[in-house]
């Protein structure tokens, strides 16, 4: 009976040691997220990208990190924040109109919402001090800063900023220190575009952002004993290299389209007046089959889950690739006193390389549209390859880490990181 009862308190003691760390990491881990612009798997590099590489050995991977449509920048920085699609949150584009609010045009505040909560707003709601750097939604033009740590809407945060002052709260101690941090990095986007997803400049930027992370991955080894940190690392889209321009501004004064447009990457939004006919436009538009799709508000393609709200054009133009497309308020001064939009071709290659790759694409028929997705530390198997995961995913991922309940509205899942 001596033994028996022995062994019963050994096993309750061993119950109570298992679980009672496991609940207390949970309620004191820190999750520390960065989302780089435009990191296409392309770009990581056997020995390159070390820091990666030892993230993917030690943690959970995917190159399959899906976006929502259209890949571009603040719909998916949305989608990744708030885990919702573009429908329910409202940032149709870079680039769209709104009868109230006007041109929305790469625009950070939160006030363009038109719903779901971000990561750092679901966070401080249930009690957990948050930070938010650089990223978009992190504050708002009525309500001021979202998160008890972000720099100011109009407050430009360089990389370099970023990651120093990430550390900095990263190894705060007290009640005040913030258990998620959000961070946005330029990442490989903008020397993509300019020279080529395959560059000397890409693959230079990609080691860059890759020594960011070995940065935060030393931050988070040098912790105290008992303290537990997440490192997830993102991106908002992948990218392909491109030829022909679509000239929608060509298209709508050689066909005497009435409306407005609102282009970006390799979709526009096509607002026409009120006496202009749709079935007319359309007629003009599938001249143009070859380069570009033509959708009707409210019947886009299954893979869009933009709504038919408002927001959206009575006409959306989808690019064919390697075709891509930008309004005429892209093209330079000298461009215009050339008469790009008058006389110029409606599709053609630029003399100059203005840009060589782009995104924007259907993700579910562009494969290169597919991002990064890194998950290491506390809460993540080693060596775990995911499949397929969606934007939209993220977001309740890294409020289940925190031991939180997913932000208002958010439509993912969570992704098995862990036991």
């Amino acid at each position: 009976m001596f033994w028996r009862t022995r062994m019963m308190l050994v096993a309750v003691a061993a119950l109570g040691f298992a679980a009672g760390p496991a609940s207390a990491s949970i309620a004191d881990r820190t999750v520390v997220v960065a989302l780089f612009d435009g990191f296409a798997p392309s770009m990581i590099r056997a020995g390159a990208t070390p820091h990666l590489d030892k993230m993917r050995a030690e943690g959970a991977w995917s190159h399959r990190l899906a976006p929502v449509f259209p890949s571009v920048s603040l719909t998916n920085h949305t989608s990744f924040t708030t885990g919702c699609w573009p429908a329910r949150h409202g940032i149709l584009s870079n680039v769209f109109f709104d009868p109230k609010k006007g041109r929305f045009d790469h625009s950070y505040d939160a006030d363009w919402r038109t719903g779901c909560e971000t990561m750092w707003e679901a966070a401080e709601r249930q009690g957990v001090v948050s930070a938010a750097l650089q990223i978009a939604g992190r504050g708002s033009g009525t309500k001021g800063k979202l998160a008890t740590y972000a720099n100011r809407l109009r407050q430009h945060m360089t990389d370099d900023q970023v990651v120093e002052r990430a550390i900095e709260l990263l190894s705060m101690t007290g009640s005040d220190r913030p258990r998620l941090i959000a961070l946005y990095f330029t990442g490989p986007d903008g020397a993509a575009h300019r020279h080529g997803t395959q560059s000397d400049e890409a693959l230079a930027a990609a080691r860059k952002s890759d020594a960011i992370v070995g940065k935060l991955m030393k931050a988070i080894r040098a912790l105290p004993r008992g303290r537990e940190a997440t490192l997830i690392v993102g991106t908002d889209h992948g990218m392909i290299d491109v030829g022909p321009l679509i000239n929608i501004g060509r298209i709508m004064i050689k066909h005497a389209i009435k409306g407005r447009v609102a282009a970006a990457g390799t979709s526009a939004y096509i607002y026409l007046d009120r006496d202009e006919s749709v079935a007319r436009v359309e007629k003009a538009l599938a001249e143009y089959s070859a380069a570009f799709d033509v959708y009707r508000k409210g019947a886009h393609p299954a893979f869009a889950r933009l709504g038919n709200g408002p927001r959206s054009g009575d006409l959306m133009i989808v690019a064919k690739p390697p075709h891509w497309i930008e309004g005429p308020e892209v093209f330079p001064d000298y461009a215009h006193m050339f008469g790009v939009t008058q006389v110029w071709p409606e599709i053609f290659t630029p003399p100059v390389h203005v840009q060589r790759a782009a995104h924007g694409y259907d993700p579910a028929s562009v494969p290169q549209m597919h991002g990064i997705f890194y998950a290491w530390g506390s809460g993540v198997d080693r060596g775990k390859r995911l499949g397929r995961i969606g934007m939209i995913d993220v977001h309740p991922t890294v409020m289940k880490l925190l031991g939180l309940q997913p932000g208002k509205g958010a439509e993912g899942r969570v992704l098995p990181l862990g036991r």
